[in-house]
């Protein structure tokens, strides 16, 4: 009580008689962080809606917060659909193509905190990809599905999904 500045520990020694040798040149007022130095009383720290950073996770911490309530994170599963593609690693025969957005979907939703579940390549088969949905659906905010939404006949999701649930939309107006 009554001190104006602090002098840092490893900055002091002490002679042989034991008195306590401090450095010169140090100011008035050195090395003292007031009362809401940090953040101002009142001030709005963390945003409602804000995404977590390592710092604002340390900032709470520092000012006392033991809990925050929070979002979980989203999650996506994709799929890859058709005969002609095949996994990256395995042999490709003619007309078949590797499978690169499934993976490519997963870095992407990975980087925007997206918890992700790989559903794998399936089969140019109606019913196969309908169990698939109806399994995975329940765990899941959103499932993508890469291939078989063209028009051909090989293009079975749009018929797995109105097997499995009620379809509000079809087709979006983008080109590759």
């Amino acid at each position: 009580e009554g001190a104006d500045t602090v002098y840092m520990q490893e900055d002091v020694r002490v002679d042989e008689t034991g008195r306590v040798i401090l450095p010169p040149g140090l100011k008035r007022g050195a090395n003292v962080r007031p009362a809401g130095e940090d953040v101002a009383a009142g001030k709005v720290v963390l945003q409602a809606g804000q995404r977590m950073r390592p710092q604002d996770v340390a900032l709470a911490a520092a000012l006392g917060m033991t809990q925050l309530e929070v979002r979980r994170k989203v999650r996506v599963a994709i799929f890859s659909t058709g005969n002609e593609i095949v996994a990256p690693g395995n042999v490709r025969g003619p007309a078949q193509l590797f499978d690169s957005n499934r993976f490519m979907l997963m870095a992407m939703l990975a980087r925007v905190g997206c918890e992700t579940t790989d559903l794998g390549i399936l089969t140019d088969d109606s019913s196969l990809i309908a169990d698939v949905l109806s399994e995975a659906a329940p765990g899941q905010d959103l499932i993508l599905a890469s291939g078989g939404v063209s028009t051909g006949e090989a293009d079975c999701v749009k018929a797995a999904l109105e097997s499995v649930g009620t379809l509000v939309f079809w087709r979006v107006a983008i080109k590759p």
